[in-house]
């Protein structure tokens, strides 16, 4: 009788718990977020967001040549909207040279120099592939003016700031009635002169000039070389009564040396001497 070896079925062991986490972990991708996380903690934290600028500038860099070898390189700049903003002002802020790599340069970073110019409210610069750098400018809007002391001339802004930067007689020739403001201390006192002419255009538009006298008030200069004094205080009652003077009689018309409004109960007018000819009074149909 023979015998019969039976075979035992193989028994296999349950995975543990932690061998289906290990699983399910490695199926989930996990191990490359903890992977970042790791390079994340061990690089760019102690290098900082700067580091790893510096840490891939000569990458790209490199990019940049290349595709400079690939004709991308700068061939055009250019420059819109700086009217008195001198172009090389500009172009020194930009910083890019013709002949280098389009892509060698932050536009952003160029944008904030530009705009870093006393004369530029705010700048954009753009890249038009393959060889053009295009800038866009917006300035600081001048309202007058001044003629310093040491005889240099600057503008003067809306809020009496000083427009560095600026090229006074480009301003002039791009608005040829900006006003002249001469002598020390106009810049903190431009703005109240200004909106005093804006209530009375009757008399601002004869203004060409306004000279500060010892940093206390004003003298007017009219376009037929009139001196029209104000007082150093009550500046629009004087003016209200040279315009009444103006209705009545067309004072500003006629040829007077000075128009003296310093008193606050008169007007004192004082004429040219007897024989003295201004170009006023030569004018054709000037009245007597």
């Amino acid at each position: 009788m023979s015998s019969v070896k039976t075979r035992k079925p193989k028994i296999q062991d349950r995975p543990s718990a932690r061998t289906l986490l290990l699983r399910r972990f490695r199926k989930s991708g996990k191990p490359a977020l903890i992977g970042a996380i790791v390079i994340v903690v061990l690089v760019v934290v102690p290098l900082g967001v700067r580091g790893i600028t510096a840490l891939f500038r000569p990458v790209h860099a490199g990019f940049a040549d290349l595709m400079a070898d690939g004709g991308m390189r700068v061939a055009h700049i250019e420059i819109d909207g700086a009217t008195t903003t001198p172009r090389v002002a500009v172009e020194r802020a930009l910083g890019v040279r013709h002949g280098m790599p389009i892509l060698g340069f932050s536009p952003e970073a160029a944008a904030r120099r530009i705009a870093a110019l006393g004369a530029v409210r705010s700048a954009t610069v753009e890249r038009i592939l393959p060889d053009t750098i295009r800038v866009e400018v917006v300035e600081r809007r001048p309202v007058a003016i001044w003629q310093e002391p040491d005889n240099r001339f600057a503008l003067i802004g809306p809020d009496g700031t000083v427009l560095d930067g600026h090229d006074a007689a480009a301003a002039r020739a791009h608005d040829p009635d900006l006003p002249l403001l001469v002598g020390a201390g106009v810049p903190g006192h431009a703005a109240a002169l200004l909106a005093l002419l804006k209530r009375y255009p009757a008399i601002a538009k004869h203004v060409v000039a306004a000279e500060r006298i010892d940093d206390l008030r004003w003298n007017l200069l009219l376009r037929d070389h009139t001196t029209i004094k104000l007082p150093d205080q009550h500046e629009g009652a004087a003016m209200a009564r040279l315009v009444e003077a103006e209705d009545r009689i067309k004072l500003l018309e006629r040829p007077v040396r000075t128009i003296d409004l310093r008193l606050a109960d008169r007007l004192v007018v004082r004429p040219y001497p007897k024989g003295f000819i201004t170009d006023a009074a030569a004018a054709p149909g000037h009245p007597s």
